[in-house]
């Protein structure tokens, strides 16, 4: 089996399943990640069934090399690869490796500060310490890092444009949530941006 077609499988994997034991462990301590409090956004109801179902869609392109299958439910054109480099592929593998590395330190360092959503009645503590002393966003910048490291192993019109609307989703999503931490911890947040940058 292919190392570079079997690879976004397995981390996909790795990505769900860390995260996974993450939430495990904190709702064992009783901690809450979101609560019906939260904030209400009439455009959700819309746009989660259509992020769902391209979300889909590139699960399954991304799992295809490591079942070795022919068929694709896009268009011809948006999954062949306009171009093959193996120096892509090795730089899009260690990407990956790194933003995995990333991904798992971030959710060790949240430590019981990690919530699902923003909602200032259930906010945590913030946190500023380890990982988040070098970025303010190392959760989001993980993901930016892994759907780049995809985009280059498999350098297809599916995934780079896929990689460069989620780096565009992602910016917004962390000026929305900054404004948000802004007015939860006040000074203390408003200190910590000025010494930590946004991404590194």
């Amino acid at each position: 089996m292919n190392f570079f077609g079997v690879l976004p499988f397995i981390s996909f994997l790795f990505l769900v399943g860390i995260l996974i034991v993450k939430i495990s462990i904190l709702r064992k301590k009783g901690i809450q990640l979101s609560s019906k409090n939260g904030e209400k956004n009439k455009y959700k109801t819309f746009l989660f069934p259509v992020f769902l179902l391209v979300f889909l869609l590139w699960l399954f392109e991304t799992v295809k090399p490591a079942f070795k299958i022919q068929f694709s439910v896009l268009p011809e054109i948006s999954t062949k690869p306009l171009f093959e480099s193996i120096f892509l592929n090795v730089l899009g593998a260690v990407i990956l490796i790194c933003s995995l590395i990333l991904w798992t330190f971030t959710l060790i360092h949240f430590n019981n500060s990690l919530r699902l959503g923003l909602d200032k009645n259930n906010s945590g503590k913030l946190v500023t310490t380890g990982i988040f002393s070098v970025s303010r966003n190392p959760f989001f910048l993980s993901l930016d890092l892994y759907f780049l490291g995809i985009a280059l192993i498999l350098p297809t019109p599916f995934f780079i444009v896929f990689a460069l609307l989620a780096f565009t989703g992602i910016h917004f999503f962390i000026l929305k949530e900054e404004k948000f931490m802004l007015n939860v911890y006040g000074e203390e947040y408003n200190t910590y941006s000025k010494i930590t940058r946004r991404y590194f």
